[in-house]
């Protein structure tokens, strides 16, 4: 069976009806005590290198990769803070609806020097607690783990 048919056959299966996704994001801090935030293309509000996991993908991977892909950081050991439930239902301009479920980690060790990616990110800072930006939900999370 091909990707095609697979992504075929599962549209099949899902319908229009809303669906569950489980993603990852990261609180990630410096040396200085600077949280690292990113600003997504088109938003206004600030928030934590996060994602969609992929099929069969573990929690922490996903966290990994979308750094890479996001900011081009490494990132190693994680601890698990909190696993977010959804406030609402969301949906996305084709109509598509889902609920999504966030593992909230905290990075304890990583690498590298965050670079937006320029397609999803827009921009990737490290800000002082008492400097933040507007946040979004993550952001707002991040802040309370850290308070």
């Amino acid at each position: 069976m091909s990707t095609l048919d697979y992504v075929g056959d599962l549209r099949l299966m899902v319908g229009t009806r809303p669906v569950n996704f489980v993603g990852a994001a990261g609180v990630i801090v410096n040396g200085n005590g600077e949280l690292l935030l990113l600003r997504r293309v088109g938003a206004d509000s600030w928030g934590l290198v996060t994602g969609i996991s992929e099929l069969g993908e573990a929690l922490a991977d996903t966290l990994r990769r979308e750094a890479s892909e996001e900011t081009g950081l490494s990132i190693g050991a994680v601890e698990l803070l909190e696993m977010l439930s959804p406030e609402q239902l969301a949906q996305v301009a084709n109509g598509d609806q889902f609920y999504s479920y966030t593992a909230l980690f905290r990075v304890t060790e990583w690498s590298g020097t965050p670079v937006p990616d320029g397609v999803e990110i827009a921009e990737a800072r490290f800000f002082s607690l008492g400097d933040l930006p507007p946040l979004n939900r993550l952001g707002r999370k991040a802040q309370e783990w850290l308070a």
